[in-house]
């Protein structure tokens, strides 16, 4: 016998204190419901109502399971809500990707998350930090990373390294000419870039290489592009970014002289992650532009 099926024919005939008005909320014929009834109490051994002309109510044995079928019930009910959920969230592919890489390369990489995996991708936008304490307690499946950083549990996929070009204000006199600057010529300005606090072990490596190359800064924490290129057209600070298209009145694009200092990112994922997506994200991490 289909038990939970039962027990709801004992709920409603309970509630409704009426064999009539519980088939019509049940949706079915009073005859069924009063046979499903017999075979639950033939099945648990008890007799769950008292029939009479004046109508029908639960016994003493009926009064004490009536709780115990609304939990049963209940918790069905909750074990198929849970499964649903469960079936979602296994037809969406959560990617998440560190704001430094700009609008344009977060959305290549969405969409070739996308025509890869078939999946509907559900893209956010993160520090590092956090991002990898995302992957790592399954609440991203992939993410793009700053390199280096500490991964948790994430798993690790390549490392990417990314060119940068660098922001100067219009005003400065390494932006009056049109070749490479040469970084130390930056002395003086702030280096705007995100707050440590974000990805910690890039930001030192970032701030380690441009002392190495003549060039040692104060870093003024800025939480997103937008804001570094603010920092950046109010003379006070210079950036690197490895977003082709950002820029804005008063801000001067130019490369850098000498090595390059790129941007490094890395590509981590939970286990379990749909075939192909991690050759995907940094096959649209390389390619130019």
């Amino acid at each position: 016998m289909d038990l939970l099926r039962h027990l709801s024919f004992f709920v409603a005939v309970a509630e409704e204190r009426h064999f009539g008005r519980a088939a019509a909320r049940l949706g079915m014929a009073q005859p069924p419901l009063s046979q499903g009834l017999r075979r639950l109490e033939t099945r648990l051994g008890v007799v769950l109502f008292d029939r009479g002309p004046g109508g029908v109510a639960p016994t003493a044995a009926g009064r004490d399971l009536l709780p115990r079928a609304r939990a049963l019930l209940e918790d069905a009910d909750a074990l198929v809500l849970a499964a649903v959920r469960h079936a979602e969230a296994a037809r969406v592919l959560r990617l998440g990707a560190v704001a430094d890489l700009g609008p344009a390369a977060t959305a290549r990489l969405a969409a070739r998350a996308a025509a890869v995996t078939g999946l509907r991708v559900a893209p956010t936008v993160a520090t590092t930090v956090a991002l990898v304490d995302a992957v790592s307690d399954g609440t991203l499946d992939v993410a793009v990373v700053a390199h280096p950083a500490v991964l948790e549990s994430a798993r690790a996929g390549p490392v990417v390294a990314l060119p940068t070009t660098l922001l100067l204000p219009a005003g400065h006199p390494a932006a009056a000419g049109p070749g490479p600057v040469v970084l130390r010529t930056l002395r003086g300005l702030e280096l705007a870039t995100t707050p440590r606090a974000h990805a910690p072990a890039a930001h030192d490596l970032l701030l380690d290489t441009l002392d190495i190359r003549g060039c040692p800064v104060t870093a003024a924490g800025s939480a997103s592009p937008s804001e570094a290129l603010a920092l950046v057209a109010t003379g006070a600070a210079f950036a690197l970014t490895p977003d082709p298209g950002l820029g804005a009145e008063g801000v001067a694009r130019r490369s850098a002289a000498g090595e390059p200092v790129p941007f490094r990112v890395r590509v981590v994922h939970r286990t379990g992650t749909p075939e192909g997506v991690v050759d995907a994200l940094v096959a649209a991490l390389r390619e130019p532009g």
